[in-house]
């Protein structure tokens, strides 16, 4: 017998708007593929650090970053090119046994008006900017511009297939 397992690791990213303070449905302003690191002690290299039982790093996604860097991401990243935001995830889901989801919230008082091109996520950080090892990075596809009035969530779902 044949066993054909070969997996792969994507995301997508999903940037969402809506009045300030409002119940009203979230708007998709923007969708985008990301590119999941490959270098050590980031992305693919952590998760196989946990399954060795390496801990190193705590297990687990803590922060998530939206910036203004234009660069193109590389496997090799271990910061955004230009990190303006960052906060925790407002919602997490483990969603039909293979994706990860995670939403964080930003809202209206906390991110400025202006254009964002990129978001990551981060393992071990804190509120400071650039700090733990960053998982994932993308450029928006459709550069994301915040009006005044306008909470951000930008979600990220992670699929092992």
């Amino acid at each position: 017998m044949i066993i054909d397992e070969s997996m792969k690791i994507t995301g997508r990213i999903k940037v969402f708007s809506r009045k300030a303070g409002s119940n009203e449905p979230w708007k998709l302003e923007s969708e985008t593929k990301n590119l999941i690191m490959t270098a050590q002690n980031v992305g693919r290299d952590l998760l196989i650090q946990w399954l060795l039982g390496i801990t190193t790093y705590p297990i687990g996604i803590n922060w998530g970053a939206i910036g203004t860097g234009i660069t193109t991401p590389t496997a090799g990243d271990t910061q955004l090119a230009a990190e303006t935001n960052r906060t925790i995830p407002a919602f997490t889901e483990d969603y039909a046994f293979n994706e990860a989801v995670f939403q964080f919230f930003f809202p209206d008082s906390t991110l400025v008006n202006q254009i964002y091109y990129e978001f990551g996520t981060f393992v071990a950080g804190s509120n400071t900017a650039n700090s733990g090892q960053i998982f994932n990075h993308a450029l928006f596809t459709v550069p994301y511009s915040k009006s005044a009035g306008s909470d951000t969530t930008i979600e990220v779902d992670i699929n092992i297939s």
